[in-house]
């Protein structure tokens, strides 16, 4: 990964206020190396200010394409708290209610195994719904015929479920699609069109799109994954393209937009403030005891994850392609950040990094700069 490492000192911007690199620079010059990270695009915004925007390696190795702070990454599962708070914005108009059933919405398509399933148990993973809900063959179809939702609704739910409502925590990407569907019979938008509208273009997100294998995305980075010890590529665009209603892992964007979809959930610009706080309260099984998932530091509300660092509370989330959002939501400091090194597929070994990890410890350091005791 030599060529990699040239990189990295070549295209490294330090902080805005100086030149040489800093604490934060320093750690994520040795995640690369230690990770063989091709490149990442980092951003702290504290209190509406940007105080920290680096860049570092390769947003496409073929050609030799520096990561920008313009980089534009595939989101993964960071999508979700974004689509939580598209469904947050109905229940504020009185269109949605948590405690329903996703049968109430949906109608006869939900079968009866799953007729007791909440929109809320959907939002905290203890739907019992299970991870995915794909038939592949229909997947990896060409974009012109794509995977409809009424076909992935018809194949979720002829699944059997994992674990009955609320007796565990499941992580689950087919519940977050079931949202979208959810979202769309309501609206009578699509997914994509209520995102754009609602979030993207309220939020000022002007370099944020989604998925397709059709489009043409300017300063797209290029995925990949470490397969063997090989890099080899890697992009959810050739997994779930054909997916039409993606409420899960569907969404792109850049550093600076998504400080601005944390700056605008704080500043009560997309939901209410009151609202977002219902968004962060400790999920529960159905025997009332706390969902304490992984390992049993963080609570899970509604899509964000939730816990203490440094005495502070901060909510997270994290994407398989390596992307990590935190954000300390009682002292407006939100920390991105955007890698293209996945954790690919599991059935073949692939590995990334533990971008979790990376997450925290620079949330600790942040918190440590910028906020008081």
């Amino acid at each position: 990964m030599r060529f990699i490492a040239f990189f990295v000192f070549l295209f490294t911007t330090s902080s805005i206020t100086a030149q040489k690199p800093d604490a934060f620079d320093n750690y994520l010059q040795q995640r690369i190396e230690a990770d063989s990270i091709p490149g990442i695009s980092f951003m702290i915004m504290h209190q509406g200010k940007v105080v920290k925007k680096s860049c570092y390696g390769l947003c496409n190795i073929e050609n030799q394409v520096a990561a920008t702070q313009e980089t534009v990454y595939e989101l993964a599962s960071v999508s979700k708290p974004v689509t939580a708070t598209a469904l947050m914005m109905l229940v504020e108009e009185g269109k949605l209610v948590l405690d329903s059933t996703v049968a109430f919405y949906m109608g006869n398509v939900v079968t009866d195994n799953y007729k007791t399933v909440t929109v809320r148990r959907l939002m905290n993973h203890t739907s019992g719904i299970p991870s995915d809900h794909y038939t592949y063959t229909k997947l990896y179809a060409p974009t012109p015929l794509r995977y409809n939702t009424r076909d992935q609704l018809t194949d979720l739910f002829a699944l059997k479920p994992a674990a009955a409502p609320g007796e565990k925590y499941l992580y689950s990407n087919a519940g977050f699609f079931l949202q979208a569907a959810i979202l769309e019979k309501i609206t009578g938008q699509t997914y994509q069109e209520f995102i754009q509208q609602r979030i993207y273009d309220k939020a000022d997100m002007k370099h944020s799109c989604f998925i397709n294998g059709d489009s043409i995305i300017p300063h797209h980075a290029q995925g990949y994954t470490k397969r063997k010890g090989k890099m080899v590529r890697f992009s959810l665009e050739g997994t779930i393209q054909a997916l039409n209603t993606n409420g899960f892992g569907g969404l792109m964007s850049t550093t600076a937009d998504l400080l601005a979809y944390t700056r605008a959930l704080l500043q009560g610009k997309l939901i209410k403030k009151e609202t977002l706080e219902q968004m962060l309260v400790p999920g529960l099984y159905r025997d009332g005891t706390t969902i304490y998932p992984g390992n049993g530091q963080r609570t899970v509300g509604l899509a964000w994850n939730v816990m203490l660092i440094d005495g502070k509370r901060c909510i997270f989330h994290t994407g398989h392609t390596g992307t990590a959002l935190l954000c300390f939501p009682d002292d407006d400091l939100s920390i991105v950040l955007l890698s293209n090194l996945s954790a690919g597929y599991s059935m073949f070994g692939d590995k990334g990094f533990r971008v979790m990890d990376a997450g925290f410890d620079l949330a600790e350091m942040a918190a440590k700069q910028y906020l008081k005791k």
